[in-house]
This record gives structure tokens, C-alpha cells and sequence, in this order.
């Protein structure tokens, strides 16, 4: 084994589990000199032992100490990203690779039930020669007519990213440098899209269906594959999003119901009214109006300027808006991957934090709401490492 590498394993695991080097020492039956030498690589050789103490204490498999965990290796990720802080993206992607690590961890449970990605050629992307904002245009189309959806506004993206492809959504704590993730596990053929709780419902739901896109494409990456711009693969998954969410159709079907003037000049007012029928950025609307040819480019740049919060204040729909917004802010984890993560802690199969990370919340919180709940660990199982198993590998590496 390499000794610096399960150091710096152990020193991860005990900052995500907010663990002291004291705190965990004492969990494990260390001193904290002998536990800073193991997380520096100082120590000559860590018994199994105390490995196997130290991932007891951590609530985490011993191989994930040992040899790393596979998931990180082998996932495959797009990434929607407003600036190019690298430290802060990769905060992120630690972010949702726990949730997928989690989910890897559950599969003692048995099969990721619920989880199938879509089918191959269930819905055909538009052949890539095409004009970007037509392929985007086409596909959004072809969405919609697969959810008998029409030209009407989308509830909630979410819902309908799970209904059309079967892959997990969630809502979690991401830097404000990152909007979205879709990480895939090849092997499990497990996806997951996750969005950055935040203020601005209009700019998570856009988010969401940018990462559909990406996921309709197949476009993932390794995140530091990313160029540092906006790269014609995302400019084409924000044009579907726009198509997506408010579709030209249903613009002129709102528009025609309004009776406007034939010449009547569109105002803020118009503009705004849109954006709250579609429930898109005050900019999204406009940028459909100015490729729909009703308002002129010079119009687009006088017009733009206000939030989504001062909109709803000037306009009659400030108090939904609060609403809305504390609903945006609040962590959404995936529904199966939670609810397997809860018959896990029934099981004792994993600790209270597994469940606080998922919902983003405090272990104690975490634990008071399954108490309230009349979820309780069953007795715990010591939980001990196959020593022969792992002295075994060990020998065979070694020869």
C-alpha cells in the first residue's frame, strides 16, 4: 500500500466527516501523534488494525481507505460553470461524486432499483451538421412531443428530466462558481444531475434543462477537459434550455391571447409577464423575442437590466417569489438514491452522516427528523475487515 495515499484517504474522510485529528483519534483508539504521522505518511507501516478502526470511526468501507474509491476513476462529467476557479469546481465535483460514491455503497442493499438510463435511439438528437440553434430548437421539440408537454410551461424540469430519461436530479450545496453537474457512472449506468441550490429559481430550472441537454448528447466529460469559455457544447445546450423552457410557439400562443395592437411596441411590462408564464429569466425571453424578429437587438439591450426579484416586486408577484426562492435554496436530494440511503441506516449499514450529507443537513438534525420519524438503526453488527482477505492482496501485490 501506499502510505501517503491512505493518508491523505483518511485525512479527507475525517474533514468531510468533521472530524478533529482529536475527535477521530479518540473514535479510533489512536493518539493524535500516531493518527498526524498516518494522514502525513510519516509512519513506517499502519496495521490492519488500525485501518480497520479508523474506517469504522469514519463509517466508510476499509478498501475505501486501502485502494480509493473506483467511482471517482471512472465517472464522466459535463459541467455547467459560470467562471473558471478550478479549487471551487472541484469542490463541486467532490460534491456529487459523495452522492454517486453513496450510491455505489448502497448496491449491498441490492439493485439500484428505479434507475435505468435511457434507451438507445429513444430520442434521436438532430444531426449535428445542422445550425446549432435549430439542432437546440429540434430537440427541445422532440422533448416536449415526448411528454405530450405542447407549447405550455414546464412545472417543474426536474420531475420531467426524471420521467423522460429515469436518471436522479437533486438540489445541492455547490460553489456559486458552478451551476450543474452531470456525472454518469459507466458501470453501474447510473446519472446524475445536480444543480446548485441558490436564489434565483429561474436560474436553476435553466439549469436543470441545460444539463438535460448535455445528457441528451451525450456530452460528458472530464471536468478539466472544460475549456475556460463558453464552448460551442454549451452555447447549444443553453439554446435548448431556452427553446426547452419557453418555446417560440408558446410565445406567440401568449402573446396572441394578450390582443396586443398590431404595432404595439413590446414594454418591460409584456416582457416580464412572459418570463413569469414560463417561469425563464427576465434575458431568456428576451433573447427568444429579439430570434422570434418582435423586438430588435437595440430594443434587447434597452430593455435588459432587472432581476427576476425586482420584476416580481414591480409587477404584482412579489410574495410568490419569496416563495419560490427559499423553495430554490433548499437542498433536494435524489429521491432513490435517499431513500435507499434511509433503509441503509435502518439496516445499520451505514452511519447518520451518510444521510446529513445527502440531505444537507447537521447529523444531529439529521437524526433527530428519522427519530421524529420512527426510524431507528437496528442493533449494530461489529464491523470488522477481512484481515485474511486483505493480508492475502497484500502478499499478491507485493509478489
Amino acid at each position: 500500500m501506499d502510505l501517503k495515499l491512505v493518508g491523505e484517504r483518511i485525512r479527507r474522510e475525517r474533514e468531510r466527516a468533521g472530524f478533529s485529528q482529536r475527535d477521530l483519534a479518540t473514535r479510533a483508539h489512536l493518539s493524535q501523534p500516531t493518527l498526524t504521522r498516518i494522514e502525513n505518511g510519516a509512519r513506517a507501516n499502519v496495521t490492519l488494525a488500525e485501518l480497520d478502526r479508523l474506517a469504522v470511526a469514519l463509517d466508510v468501507p476499509v478498501r475505501l481507505l486501502t485502494s480509493g474509491n473506483p467511482v471517482r476513476s471512472r465517472v464522466r462529467i459535463a459541467a455547467r460553470a459560470n467562471d473558471v476557479v478550478t479549487e471551487e469546481r472541484e469542490e463541486a465535483l467532490r460534491h456529487t461524486l459523495e452522492v454517486l460514491e453513496l450510491d455505489a455503497r448502497l448496491d449491498k442493499l441490492g439493485p439500484a432499483a428505479g434507475q435505468q438510463r435511457k434507451p438507445d435511439g429513444f430520442l434521436p438528437v438532430p444531426d449535428e451538421r445542422l445550425p446549432r440553434e435549430q439542432q437546440a430548437r429540434e430537440l427541445a421539440q422532440r422533448v416536449r412531443t415526448a411528454l405530450n408537454l405542447g407549447s405550455a410551461p414546464i412545472a417543474d424540469v426536474d420531475e420531467l428530466i426524471e420521467q423522460l430519461t429515469g436518471v436522479d436530479t437533486a438540489v445541492l450545496q455547490l460553489p456559486k462558481t458552478t451551476d450543474g453537474f452531470t456525472a454518469t457512472d459507466p458501470e453501474r449506468e447510473t446519472t446524475l444531475i445536480a444543480v446548485r441550490a441558490c436564489d434565483v429559481p429561474e436560474r436553476q430550472r435553466f439549469s436543470f434543462a441545460h444539463e438535460l441537454g448535455h445528457l441528451l448528447w451525450n456530452d460528458g466529460a472530464q471536468v478539466h477537459e472544460l475549456d475556460d469559455g463558453r464552448t460551442p457544447g454549451e452555447r447549444r445546450c443553453d439554446a435548448f434550455a431556452r427553446h426547452l423552457l419557453a418555446p417560440e410557439d408558446g410565445i406567440k400562443t401568449w402573446l396572441a391571447a394578450e390582443k396586443l395592437p398590431e404595432n404595439a411596441r413590446i414594454n418591460e411590462r409584456t416582457v416580464a409577464l412572459l418570463a413569469r408564464h414560463f417561469r425563464v429569466s427576465f434575458i431568456v425571453i428576451l433573447i427568444q423575442l429579439e430570434s422570434m424578429m418582435l423586438i430588435t437587438e437595440m430594443q434587447k439591450k434597452e430593455l435588459r437590466g432587472p432581476t427576476g426579484a425586482q420584476l416580481a416586486q414591480r409587477y404584482g408577484w412579489g410574495p410568490a417569489y419569496k416563495q419560490e426562492q427559499a423553495a430554490a435554496e433548499a437542498v433536494r436530494a435524489p429521491r432513490r438514491i435517499l431513500e435507499r440511503a434511509v433503509e441503509a441506516y435502518r439496516q445499520n449499514i451505514i452511519g447518520v452522516r451518510a444521510l446529513a450529507m445527502l440531505e444537507g443537513r447537521s447529523p444531529e438534525e439529521a437524526e433527530a427528523r428519522l427519530r421524529e420519524a420512527g426510524i431507528l438503526p437496528s442493533p449494530p453488527n461489529p464491523k470488522r475487515a477481512n484481515l485474511s482477505r486483505l493480508v492475502a492482496r497484500g502478499m499478491a501485490k507485493d509478489e
